[in-house]
C-alpha cells in the first residue's frame, strides 16, 4: 500500500487549520528540572565508574529516553561533580538555562541513596506538600526517576549520597510561587513527565483538540477531560471507562470543554486535581497562575458555609496548597464540600457550553484519592 503526496502537502486536519498552526515551525520540546539532576546523578555514576561523559542518555517517566549534554565532569578524590544546563525548550520558564549541580559519592548504606539540600535547592518547611517537611524539595517523580536512572549505571545494590546545587537557585526562586507554598531556600526539583512542552501556544491547543477528533472515530461519546499526568494516571485507575475516552486538556479547561461539545459528546467528565479543576468553579478558564488564582479563597467560603469552626477557617485561607486545605478538614465532613464545589464546576461548564452536553466532576488530591464528586458522576467510577 502506498499514497502518493504533493510537495505542497497541508494538513486539512480541522484543529490545525482552525488554529492557523499547521505552517507554523515545529516547536522544540525541552526537559524538567527532574531530567536534568537525573543526568548530572547519572554522570556521576558513570565518572565513579570510570568513564567520563560529555552527554548521558536519561530515562523519563513517560517512557522517552533523552540525550542530555553536560557541563563538565570531574573527578574530587571520592566525590563526583557534575553540571547540567535545564533547557525549556519552546516554553522558557524561570527556570530555563539554570545550572543543577551534583556532588555524589557511593557509600556503605547499599539500598537507599541520601540527598542533601545544597545552595539554592529548595526545602520543604509547610505541610501540605508532596515532601514532608525538612526534606529537599525534590517531587516524588523527580525522585523515582533520580533512582532509576542510578540503577541503569550502578544496579540493585548500592548506596550513594548526593548533595544537590542549584548556584542561582535562590535568586530564580524569588520569582516563583515557592516562598507562597512553603518552599525556602531556593527552586523545586519538579517533573511527571520528565520533558517540557511548549506551552502557551496555539499549536499545544491545537495538538490537545485533535485528541477529540481521535476519540470520535471510535464512536464513543463520552470524553473524560483531565489536566495532566496525575489525572490521567488516577483516572485510568479509578474509572470505568473506555480508556481511549481519557484526553488532556493542560490548562485549556474552557477551550477543551467547548471544542468537545463542538464535536458532539454526549457527556463530558472533568477529573483531575483540585487545584486545577477548582478555578473553574469561579469562572477561571485557563488554570495557568497567571490568569488568575482563588482555589484556597474558594475551598474557604465552601467551608464556612458547611460550618467549620473559625480556628479552621483561618488555618484554610493560610494554607499553602489545596493539598493542606484537604488535610485540614479531615476532621469534617470534608468530601460534602467538596462534593458541592464539583456541582458549582459542573454548572458552570454546563452553562459555558450552553447546555450541549451533560458534564460531570471528579475532584482528586495528589494522591490521586477522590474527595468531590458531582452528582451523577459516581456511576463512571469502577
Amino acid at each position: 500500500m502506498s499514497v502518493r503526496i504533493p510537495l505542497n502537502y497541508q494538513p486539512s486536519s480541522p484543529s490545525l487549520s482552525n488554529a492557523k498552526s499547521a505552517k507554523r515551525k515545529i516547536l522544540k520540546m525541552g526537559f524538567t528540572t527532574g531530567t536534568a539532576l537525573a543526568a548530572a546523578a547519572k554522570a556521576c555514576a558513570y565518572a565513579i565508574t570510570g568513564e567520563i561523559k560529555k552527554a548521558v542518555v536519561v530515562s523519563t517517566p513517560i517512557g522517552l529516553r533523552i540525550e542530555i549534554p553536560l557541563n563538565y565532569v570531574k573527578m574530587e578524590e571520592e566525590w563526583c561533580v557534575a553540571s547540567v544546563t535545564k533547557y525549556g525548550g519552546d516554553d522558557p520558564d524561570d527556570t530555563n538555562g539554570m545550572e543543577i549541580v551534583v556532588r555524589m559519592r557511593l557509600n556503605d548504606d547499599k539500598g537507599y541513596i541520601v540527598v542533601r539540600t545544597g545552595k539554592g535547592l529548595g526545602k520543604a518547611v509547610s505541610k501540605g506538600l508532596p515532601v514532608n517537611p525538612g526534606e529537599p524539595a525534590i517531587n516524588p517523580v523527580p525522585r523515582k526517576q533520580l533512582i532509576d536512572n542510578l540503577k541503569e549505571v550502578l544496579g540493585d545494590n548500592f548506596g550513594a549520597e548526593i548533595e544537590v546545587i542549584i548556584p542561582e537557585g535562590e535568586r530564580i526562586a524569588r520569582r516563583t510561587f515557592n516562598p507562597k507554598l512553603g518552599i525556602e531556600g531556593g527552586v523545586s526539583i519538579l517533573g511527571t513527565s520528565g520533558v517540557v512542552k511548549p506551552m502557551s501556544l496555539v499549536s499545544w491547543y491545537a495538538s490537545l483538540v485533535e485528541q477529540l477528533d481521535i476519540v470520535k472515530t471510535y464512536g464513543i461519546d463520552q470524553v473524560v477531560l483531565v489536566p495532566g499526568n496525575i489525572g490521567e494516571t488516577s483516572a485510568r485507575r479509578k474509572l470505568n471507562v473506555d480508556s481511549r475516552s481519557i484526553v488532556q486538556m493542560a490548562i485549556f479547561t474552557g477551550g477543551m470543554l467547548k471544542a468537545s461539545a463542538k464535536r458532539g459528546f454526549k457527556e463530558i467528565l472533568l477529573y483531575g486535581h483540585v487545584g486545577k479543576l477548582i478555578k473553574s468553579a469561579i469562572g477561571i478558564w485557563n488554570s495557568h497562575y497567571k490568569y488568575g488564582d482563588g482555589r484556597l479563597e474558594i475551598i474557604t467560603a465552601y467551608a464556612a458555609k458547611h460550618g467549620v469552626k473559625h480556628d479552621d477557617i483561618l488555618r484554610l485561607i493560610n494554607a499553602k496548597t489545596t493539598d493542606e486545605a484537604i488535610a485540614i478538614l479531615k476532621d469534617y465532613d470534608y468530601k460534602e464540600i467538596f462534593n458541592e464545589i464539583a456541582d458549582k464546576i459542573s454548572l458552570n461548564s454546563h452553562n459555558l457550553i450552553e447546555g450541549k452536553a451533560k458534564v460531570y466532576c471528579i475532584l482528586i488530591n495528589m494522591e490521586g484519592e477522590i474527595v468531590g464528586l458531582s452528582t451523577g458522576s459516581e456511576k463512571f467510577l469502577a
